[in-house]
C-alpha cells in the first residue's frame, strides 16, 4: 500500500493511524507547491519531477514519522530526525513547512526496500535525494 499525507494537516496522525496502525515500511519526504503538485528539483543527471527530498525507513510509521514531523515543524524543536535538522539548517528559508508531504510505502522487508529505493534514485539522478547522506 502507498499513500501521501500533508505533514501540516491537523488530522495527519489520525490519517496514518487509520491507514497503517503500527505498520511500517519506507517513507519519502516530498516538496509540493501551493497547488499540491510536486516541485521539480534539479539533480545532477536530470530534474526530479516527484519533488523527493528524503527517503527513509520506519519499523512503525507512527513512531518514526512523528519524529520527522516534530523535527520539521516550526513550532517544535527536535533533533531526533536528521532530515528535519538539515531542513531547518538549510532549507526552511526557501520552502514552507505547509508544502511538505510524506509518502508512505508499506512493506515487510523494510531494509531491502529502502536500499532499492535509494539505489534507484541515485541511478536515475546521479546522486541521493538532497536531504539523504551516505550511511
Amino acid at each position: 500500500m502507498k499513500s501521501q499525507f500533508k505533514i501540516s494537516d491537523p488530522t495527519f496522525w489520525q490519517q496514518i493511524n487509520s491507514a497503517y496502525q503500527n505498520g511500517g515500511g519506507i517513507y519519502k519526504l516530498i516538496l509540493k507547491d501551493k497547488s499540491d503538485f510536486p516541485v521539480r528539483i534539479g539533480r545532477l543527471l536530470k530534474k526530479d519531477e516527484n519533488g523527493v527530498l528524503y527517503i527513509g525507513k520506519a519499523i512503525s510509521f507512527l513512531d518514526r514519522v512523528i519524529e520527522l514531523k516534530k523535527s520539521l515543524s516550526p513550532d517544535h524543536f527536535s533533533s531526533k530526525h536528521e532530515c528535519g535538522v538539515r531542513f531547518k539548517s538549510f532549507l526552511k528559508n526557501h520552502f514552507e513547512f505547509e508544502n511538505l508531504w510524506v509518502e508512505l510505502i508499506q512493506t515487510n522487508d523494510i531494509d531491502q526496500l529502502e536500499i532499492e529505493e535509494l539505489f534507484k534514485y541515485e541511478t536515475e539522478f546521479g546522486e541521493l535525494p538532497p536531504m539523504n547522506r551516505r550511511k
